[in-house]
């Protein structure tokens, strides 16, 4: 009848989430100079990731507000924990990133 927490976390992950999350991760993460700059890194990947279903499925011709409704709810049906963790995978994937570029490469 309820959900557990754990349900709510496997279904509010699809393999297009995992997918999106890693891509977008490694591009924010080179993309960075300076640690400061890490927050932003995470808000923007997570922008792009709330964004990029609408412009897909408006792009393949789904009307609108469809598309925009579809875009909400994958965010939306699980609760708030899902966007919260998706944020907070971002940080941390950006986060680690960026770490291993700065400890291994060029200086």
């Amino acid at each position: 009848m309820y959900d557990t927490w754990g349900d709510r976390l496997a279904n509010g992950f699809t393999p297009f989430d995992w997918w999106l999350i890693i891509v977008l991760s490694l591009v924010a993460a080179l993309i960075m100079r300076k640690w400061p700059q890490w927050p932003a890194a995470a808000a923007i990947a997570f922008f792009i990731d709330a964004a990029a279903p609408f412009f897909y499925r408006w792009a393949v011709g789904i009307p609108p507000d469809f598309a925009f409704d579809f875009a909400v709810s994958r965010l939306d049906d699980r609760g708030g924990i899902v966007v919260l963790l998706r944020l907070t995978f971002y940080m941390l994937a950006i986060g680690g990133i960026y770490w291993t570029k700065r400890r291994y490469g060029r200086n």
